[in-house]
């Protein structure tokens, strides 16, 4: 049951697993968003964004931005609806409710985009990469993270996600791949960046 919480968060148990996640991903957040160097009239695209902080943070730090934040759980809609009223700053932001694929949907123009510790969970990565890559202008910079929580799980698995990562951008069309490793608990974190 936990698991599908952290897939797909609900009801008041969803918030109490949002309000964990804000926790242990807000280091992760922040450290993700420096491989993007965002600038403050970019568009920028957060798939999975959980109960909010990483747009809270754009928001707060680069006023001028357009936000967009995609996530499958209503409730982490919800509460990153509330968080985003509270900063008074007159912004573009749009909030969807749906998976990552729903992307497709959308005629929009990126110059920036990330997710933390959930493309695990979309259905098609490569597919999903790659309108990505289209949407995104000359430039854009992208970043993918990963700590893996899974039992058996260790640095070498960070290091083998490390490698699927980088090949699900490439096959995507997306160049100047770098890798970075963050030391975390239970095991390391991977984040890699790219250029479109």
């Amino acid at each position: 049951m936990l698991e599908g919480q952290f897939k797909k968060p609900k009801g008041w148990l969803g918030k109490a697993v949002g309000r964990f996640m804000e926790f242990e991903n807000d280091e992760l957040i922040q450290w993700t968003q420096s491989f993007l160097q965002i600038e403050e009239d970019d568009t920028v695209m957060e798939i999975g964004f959980g109960p909010g902080s990483g747009l809270a943070l754009i928001a707060d730090n680069s006023p001028g931005t357009a936000l967009i934040g995609i996530d499958p759980s209503e409730s982490m809609v919800e509460m990153t609806l509330r968080k985003l009223q509270k900063i008074s700053r007159e912004q573009q932001i749009l909030l969807i409710h749906g998976p990552a694929q729903v992307i497709k949907r959308f005629d929009v123009k990126l110059d920036k985009v990330y997710a933390i510790n959930n493309i695990t969970f979309w259905e098609a990565p490569v597919d999903t990469l790659t309108f990505l890559h289209s949407c995104m202008n000359k430039g854009g910079r992208i970043a993918l993270t990963l700590c893996p929580h899974e039992e058996g799980a260790t640095n070498d698995t960070t290091e083998v996600l490390g490698g699927q990562l980088t090949s699900l951008l490439k096959k995507a069309g997306f160049i100047q791949i770098e890798t970075f490793i963050k030391p975390t608990a239970p095991n390391n974190t991977v984040c890699v960046a790219a250029t479109r």
